[in-house]
């Protein structure tokens, strides 16, 4: 993979020409173009806003100490076409089997679950003994440009924008060998700074669980507002009361076994006085 954020953006402009566009898809298009942007300045932008978010991490959650910013520069919703800048970055020192691989014999592989992407070029910007030190700030390594297509089936789908983010999100692979010992990978993770230049940088994305609490904190607010009516829980039958049915169901199939039961041992117990008086045994003439 490689890129620079300068050099080749008339290649992509062409590439990006060249992708015929969907009118089935999204009809909201989130994209930035070369004409309307300029690349130096989202390199500048794009440095700062990573090592801000990279800044807060201790170490790296991986042992080759590094991790990645990953940014889009620009998305076509309606043809499914990117591009992308990810940039590696030296967090803490290197631990375990990448202790001795120099991060400029580390490679980085990506792989897209619902799209594939084409390198535009490299840049290494590693420095001398940056594998072997920890610094206050993160330090950038290399960084990669390249253009990218969501695949076809994909984009016919019902797409939101949290689909469209995980479409277009990596799974971010480091691979090194040693000099004295055998080749050794390990994922870095990529939700460590993800998008926070470009498209959806001002997104928020939510769980269901999230925004089922967003729902109930609006509710609450209106409730102190009153703009929303206060209802007393409990009163009202909201859902059809499906296991209210059964359990009376039952209940009246046990009350009404026991009431049968209860009207043969009084029938059995008359039967067995009347007998006994037939016989002319005294007790048993009159009920009680």
């Amino acid at each position: 993979m490689g890129g620079m954020l300068a050099p080749r953006a008339t290649t992509l402009e062409t590439r990006f020409e060249d992708v015929e566009s969907d009118d089935d898809s999204l009809r909201r298009r989130q994209t930035l173009t070369t004409a309307d942007t300029n690349l130096t300045q989202w390199n500048t932008d794009t440095l700062a806003a990573c090592q801000t978010a990279l800044s807060q991490l201790g170490a790296a959650t991986n042992p080759s100490g590094t991790a990645v910013c990953y940014n889009l520069f620009s998305l076509d919703t309606n043809a499914g076409t990117f591009m992308a800048d990810l940039r590696l970055f030296q967090v803490s020192t290197p631990s375990g089997a990448f202790q001795n691989i120099p991060p400029q014999e580390i490679s980085v592989g990506l792989q897209y679950s619902g799209a594939s992407v084409s390198p535009v070029s490299s840049t290494n910007q590693t420095t001398s003994g940056v594998g072997k030190r920890q610094t206050a700030a993160p330090t950038v390594l290399q960084t990669y440009m390249f253009v990218g297509q969501i695949d076809k089936a994909k984009m016919a789908e019902p797409m939101t924008m949290g689909v469209l983010e995980a479409l277009v999100m990596p799974i971010v692979t480091l691979t090194g060998k040693s000099p004295t010992g055998p080749q050794v990978s390990t994922n870095v993770s990529s939700n460590e700074a993800a998008f926070v230049n470009g498209i959806f940088s001002n997104e928020v994305v939510m769980s269901d669980v999230s925004l089922a609490s967003l729902a109930v904190d609006e509710a609450v607010a209106g409730l102190r507002n009153g703009t929303v009516a206060f209802v007393l829980p409990g009163v009202n039958i909201l859902i059809f009361p499906v296991g209210l049915i059964i359990t009376s169901i039952w209940l009246v199939v046990g009350v009404g076994f026991y009431a049968f039961g209860t009207y043969e041992r009084y029938n059995y117990r008359d039967m067995y006085r009347n007998r006994k008086a037939r016989d002319g045994k005294p007790g048993y003439a009159g009920r009680i």
